[in-house]
């Protein structure tokens, strides 16, 4: 009978074991070559939704989100991101991390688990009892890949100068505050630096900046699509973000990203790209500076 292991993060060398042994893959030479010395971060398209791959220099995965269910259906898992991996010559996942459990972020989760190889995935825990998070779970069960629990004060080194910290929510973080339970992710790489911060929103930002973590970033991956409850002034401040990108579908009812919002950015001198409007959207890295490839 399969095992599934949920534990958490804050184990540093036990989770440091666990990556070390499963995190070398294969992959293809070609895509090796096009990666080298450079981290990869895209922003997909997935309509309404998030999901993020970074690809680190040597070619290690890390997802994170994967957007919602489209009509008939299928789900971007399918849709939209095994193919952008395939097409990279990216044949397994090293990490895959669901910032928190709303559907337009996880619901191509269990199909990736069941597509690819996964090392571990990570969650926050919250609202286990929900079908589509007992979706993926079950298959992570099944495929025997390790669940642990993510939150703040975790980090994960990659090698090559790559680490993933992870800034929110705090371990005490209440259930019922689905958005500001958000993991909030700060992505390093030599020099430069992303924040993604899910759906978090202005509470979760001030909890952040009280406890006096490191926010300031080359490319903001902009809160809840855009909504004006997030991405504050105080954190746009702080971040500081050359780059903004904005993960939002067309014609939304919500009417995102917000007027204000994007003001908010206009004045902290971010450079905007929407997925919406761009398409897929490429931050390239050597380390040292960033740069920006759009599909539109």
């Amino acid at each position: 009978m399969h095992r599934q292991t949920v534990g958490t993060v804050r184990d540093m060398v036990g989770l440091a074991i666990l990556l070390a042994v499963t995190l070398p893959f294969a992959f293809r030479q070609h895509a090796m070559e096009q990666q080298a010395s450079a981290l990869r971060v895209t922003f997909l398209d997935v309509g309404k939704g998030d999901a993020a791959v970074i690809e680190t220099p040597s070619g290690k995965v890390i997802v994170v989100d994967t957007g919602g269910k489209l009509a008939g259906g299928a789900d971007q898992g399918s849709q939209t991101i095994a193919p952008f991996l395939r097409a990279h010559g990216r044949s397994k996942i090293g990490v895959l991390l669901l910032t928190h459990p709303h559907p337009d972020h996880i619901s191509g989760a269990a199909t990736l688990l069941n597509t690819f190889p996964v090392s571990v995935l990570i969650d926050n825990g919250v609202d286990a009892h929900l079908p589509e998070v007992q979706r993926y779970r079950e298959a992570a069960r099944n495929r025997e890949v390790p669940v642990h629990l993510g939150a703040r004060g975790t980090s994960i080194s990659f090698g090559e100068g790559v680490t993933l910290r992870m800034l929110a929510p705090p371990r005490s973080n209440a259930a019922g505050r689905v958005n500001n339970s958000s993991i909030v992710l700060r992505l390093e790489y030599g020099k430069t630096s992303f924040l993604l911060t899910g759906d978090a929103e202005s509470d979760s930002e001030a909890e952040m900046l009280a406890s006096g973590q490191k926010v300031d970033c080359n490319v903001l991956k902009v809160g809840h699509h855009g909504s004006n409850a997030s991405t504050s002034s105080e954190l746009l401040i702080a971040a500081h973000p050359q780059i903004a990108v904005i993960s939002v579908n067309a014609g939304n009812r919500n009417g995102y990203p917000h007027p204000e919002l994007l003001d908010r950015l206009n004045k902290a001198g971010a450079k905007v790209y929407r997925t919406d409007t761009n398409g897929n959207v490429t931050c390239l890295s050597d380390g040292t500076q960033v740069r920006v490839e759009t599909e539109h």
